[in-house]
């Protein structure tokens, strides 16, 4: 009655999508200031006046060269990393005893190259860690928003995890040891999960249904959009404290929110505050220049035994109908009621995998976009820019040909692409002739992976029914985050694999499980048109469904509807 999009929601959404922005930037960070830039031994010889740019032919009698794969014969990527000649006229070699030349024509210097962790597989492996700390935190984050903004509200769970997020990372910024930077940045990570998803429901809970499915999307077109700013940034702050501290001081705006971001109304309902929900509702209402009744009576939703039918809405879903209230009340203590039934069961192991699959590879070529040949900062943009083109996807085509069509051909753009760059890895020209062409297959890869992201979000929360939906989203999306887990290494098994085919193998991995996840995909039901269903019962009739491809899925949405009214004389004949 407030409006379903007026000025005081915009103001609250904008609020929002601020938050994805900042979470974007510490999202994707560790590409930038954990990357390991170019390097080979330093000369001894010639102390400090040695450098990544010095004319080949003062250091080709010290330095190895590489059997193949230079580009430009005498360049200085043309000489081996890790190894310098022994001298005497042997043909041994010695480690990097006087340090190591980087390559800063795209960094300053990074962590990994300030400390010189390079030429060290302990020290390699720990650089990574670094990376998989910051998902850690992701993971626990996840898992622990829905329970404290359930608790404490909103408003000051979103303030405190930007907070932390922020001041977390610029602690990171003045680490010089691997182990504290390893702890800050996951609490990075927490910071980082918790703030993205209670931003997002911020986003959608003052939001009518008539907008909330755009709502939902458009707050993610503004986390790709803070990825190509963060670019921007990063090309311009090339050493990785002073990037460091611009995304850590970018939460610390938060704390403007005390006086802009409002409690959500619903959760206070839910918390039996009544009349401070009706004065921000009544507070709302002038701002967007709504006249609300005087006797305006709120009751908590306990209270709330029928609904209109102007009320209705497959948005509002999270709001249980009154012939399932008493058995969403039982259900909605244990999820793992979904498992006592083969059908249901099978159908949440299927989205399980899903959101592990395209967690992992989401991330993964998250992560490796900087070792994609070609300027950093250029496929970097490109790669934001194909999660931009990913999310407009979904929003296109998820409301035309479904949501099981729309992720599963998702899947399989992902899966061609990827899996077709192994060709241009083992059989490109040396010189590099074909990266073009890797890198647009990579992007391609990027685009369905992120297109599938989408819909999952959706898909998930339509297939399950009002007891569990909350509890199968959050299940779903920890099943993926177990995922990322595994992201970093994926992203970074050229360091370990040393020929072409270990630079291959990220992107082939990635291709095949995009493809075991799209093919799994089709046993899923269909859930566009349909009616949400209320009970258990309705959800297993739904994934009964999942085998029978040439029904409509409006006529799966009418059987639980019948079923629900049918449900509902038997509850009103008992009462009486």
């Amino acid at each position: 009655k407030i409006g379903s999009f007026g000025r005081f929601q915009k103001i609250q959404y904008l609020l929002a999508c601020f938050a994805a922005v900042c979470c974007s930037w510490a999202a994707i960070v560790p590409v930038y200031i954990l990357n390991v830039p170019k390097h080979r031994c330093r000369v001894p010889r010639l102390g400090p006046a040695d450098h990544w740019g010095i004319n080949s032919s003062l250091i080709e009698a010290d330095v190895p060269l590489k059997k193949s794969g230079c580009a430009v014969p005498g360049a200085a990527d043309c000489f081996e990393a890790c190894r310098l000649n022994g001298g005497n006229g042997t043909n041994s070699t010695t480690g990097c005893s006087a340090g190591f030349v980087f390559d800063k024509s795209e960094f300053i210097d990074t962590f990994p190259s300030e400390l010189n962790y390079v030429c060290d597989a302990g020290r390699e492996v720990l650089v990574t860690t670094l990376v998989q700390s910051q998902l850690i935190g992701v993971l626990i984050g996840a898992w622990m928003s829905g329970i404290l903004s359930d608790r404490f509200g909103r408003k000051p769970v979103l303030i405190g995890s930007m907070l932390l997020m922020g001041l977390s990372g610029l602690a990171s910024t003045v680490s010089s040891d691997p182990y504290s930077f390893w702890v800050l940045r996951c609490l990075v990570g927490l910071g980082f999960a918790s703030s993205l998803t209670t931003g997002f429901v911020v986003g959608i809970e003052f939001i009518g249904p008539q907008a909330r499915i755009h709502a939902g999307i458009v707050i993610q077109y503004a986390y790709a959009v803070g990825l190509i700013l963060l670019v921007g940034v990063a090309h311009l702050l090339r050493y990785w404290r002073w990037l460091n501290i611009a995304v850590g001081a970018l939460p610390l705006f938060s704390i403007l929110l005390i006086w802009l971001l409002v409690e959500s109304p619903r959760w206070l309902i839910s918390r039996g505050r009544l009349a401070e929900a009706e004065a921000l509702i009544r507070k709302a209402a002038k701002v967007n220049g709504v006249e609300l009744p005087t006797d305006l009576e709120l009751r908590p939703p306990s209270e709330n035994v029928s609904k209109t039918p102007d009320s209705e809405s497959a948005d509002d879903s999270d709001r249980s109908s009154p012939t399932s209230s008493a058995a969403d009340s039982s259900e909605q203590t244990s999820f793992l009621r979904v498992f006592t039934n083969k059908q249901t069961a099978l159908m949440t192991m299927n989205m399980f995998l899903q959101w592990w699959v395209i967690a992992l590879v989401y991330y993964g070529l998250s992560l490796s976009s900087g070792n994609l040949p070609g300027d950093i900062y250029l496929t970097s943009f490109l790669n934001a820019l194909a999660e931009l083109i990913g999310y407009v996807v979904p929003h296109a085509l998820a409301g035309r040909l479904g949501r099981r069509v729309t992720h599963a051909g998702s899947m399989f753009l992902a899966a061609a692409a990827l899996c077709s760059t192994i060709f241009v890895e083992l059989f490109g020209p040396a010189d590099g002739g074909l990266d073009w062409l890797l890198v647009t297959l990579a992007m391609l890869g990027k685009i369905g992976i992120t297109s599938a992201f989408g819909v999952a979000y959706l898909w998930t929360a339509e297939m399950f029914h009002t007891g569990v939906r909350q509890m199968a989203v959050g299940s779903s999306s920890t099943a993926g985050r177990a995922g990322t887990l595994l992201a970093p290494f994926l992203a970074d098994m050229r360091k370990f694999i040393a020929s072409s085919f270990g630079a291959a193998l990220p992107l082939l991995i990635s291709g095949c499980l995009a493809l075991l996840a799209g093919l799994t995909s089709l046993l899923l039901p269909e859930t566009l048109g349909i009616e949400l269903p209320e009970t258990l019962e309705d959800c297993r009739r739904l994934a009964a469904w999942r085998s029978r491809a040439t029904v409509e899925p409006q006529d799966v949405g009418k059987e639980i509807k019948e079923q629900q009214a049918v449900d509902e004389n038997a509850n009103r004949d008992s009462a009486v």
